[in-house]
């Protein structure tokens, strides 16, 4: 995710080459015998370490970072695409509630939809109404007959919790294709409470 941390794993010998080989080509670092160098254009935020099987950790993902990574050691060749996601920001109250927009094409085979929240099921739709929501979201969520049959399989939360604050993504097919938008990081605030008053009679 954008300005978040990241790594790509590789998991192979004392010898290691990381390359970035789409959309350019450019060496990232080079490792032999424990001993990790990267080169300049990639200093500032890239770091390979040994002890984690000579994975490459990037600190503050940037837009540009994302593309088509290579680690090769020892004739062994392994090939990392890296997704920057840029989620859409979006609040709602607590108890309230809050429809997350995302589009597909469902009129080629397109049977499903699901939403994940932080990597964990909110809720799979499949296109005869069937719906399997996530642990908590029993009864809250909901993606409608009728926007799925017209391509809109826009996730409805209905009163919101705190613990519903964090990462969605929309996908479809299987978890195969991706909706658009596909990312949103969603915020909760706190229900506000009247002021209490009172009364002081003298």
């Amino acid at each position: 995710m954008l300005n978040h941390p990241t790594s790509l794993p590789c998991g192979c010998g004392e010898k290691v080459v990381w390359r970035k080989i789409f959309p350019i080509e450019a060496t990232v670092a080079e490792c032999q015998k424990e001993e990790c160098v990267v080169t300049e254009s990639f200093l500032e935020r890239f770091a390979v370490m040994h002890e984690k099987n000579y994975s490459l950790f990037l600190k503050s993902a940037k837009y540009n970072d994302q593309g088509k990574y290579m680690c090769s050691c020892d004739g062994f060749i392994k090939q990392v695409i890296l997704d920057v996601l840029v989620p859409i920001n979006v609040t709602a109250a607590e108890l309230g509630n809050v429809t997350l927009p995302c589009y597909a094409d469902t009129q080629s085979g397109v049977r499903d939809v699901t939403w994940l929240h932080n990597e964990q099921n909110a809720l799979h739709f499949t296109e005869n109404g069937a719906t399997n929501p996530g642990d908590g979201y029993e009864d809250r969520v909901s993606v409608t007959d009728d926007g799925f049959r017209d391509g809109d399989v826009s996730l409805t939360i209905t009163g919101v919790q705190k613990r519903d604050a964090g990462l969605y993504r929309c996908f479809v097919h299987k978890e195969t294709a991706k909706g658009y938008p596909h990312a949103y990081m969603l915020h909760v605030i706190g229900k506000t409470r009247k002021p209490h008053h009172m009364n002081i009679c003298t």
